[in-house]
């Protein structure tokens, strides 16, 4: 997986992962580490094989690691979402990493959408979302109780 090795040690992605731990570092809630995206990966990769999906590992792993680089960004600065701010910033990092223009754009399309994906489908998108939320322990946070995520999409059971 040459190319997740080459996000990882690229210099945005490492420095806006070092931003982002900086500013969350006393967070009560859910926190976007790096963590937190290989969480993401992992349970992404497992639905992945159980379900049969044939998506490619390399994109799932890429998409996850990025999907919350738009946080603290200077794309948010501006108004604009951390996940479409994401999108953005993944596109640039994904062409350094050697992805293909195809690519990218389900890449990217997946990260500009995964807080609020609404399509029940197979695809990239459709699985960020869901392994996004499988990846938050709410059934033993402490913050749970305050928590402005909807009852219906808090995670309560350890599922992967």
């Amino acid at each position: 997986m040459d190319r997740i090795d080459r996000i990882l040690a690229d210099e945005e992605f490492r420095s806006i992962s070092i931003m982002i731990k900086e500013h969350e570092y006393d967070r009560i809630y859910c926190r976007h580490s790096l963590g937190h995206a290989l969480s993401v990966a992992r349970i992404a990769h497992i639905i992945n094989l159980e379900e049969g999906l044939g998506i490619d590992k390399e994109l799932i792993y890429g998409t996850a690691l990025l999907h919350d680089m738009g946080r603290y960004s200077k794309y948010e600065e501006e108004g604009m979402s951390h996940h479409e701010a994401g999108a953005l910033i993944a596109r640039e990092i994904l062409g350094r990493a050697g992805f293909d223009e195809d690519e990218i754009n389900v890449m990217c399309e997946a990260i500009g959408k995964h807080k609020n994906y609404s399509g029940e489908d197979n695809s990239l998108a459709a699985l960020l979302y869901r392994a996004d939320k499988l990846s938050r322990n709410c059934f033993i946070c402490e913050a749970e109780p305050t928590c402005y995520w909807p009852e219906n999409i808090k995670n309560k059971t350890v599922i992967h």
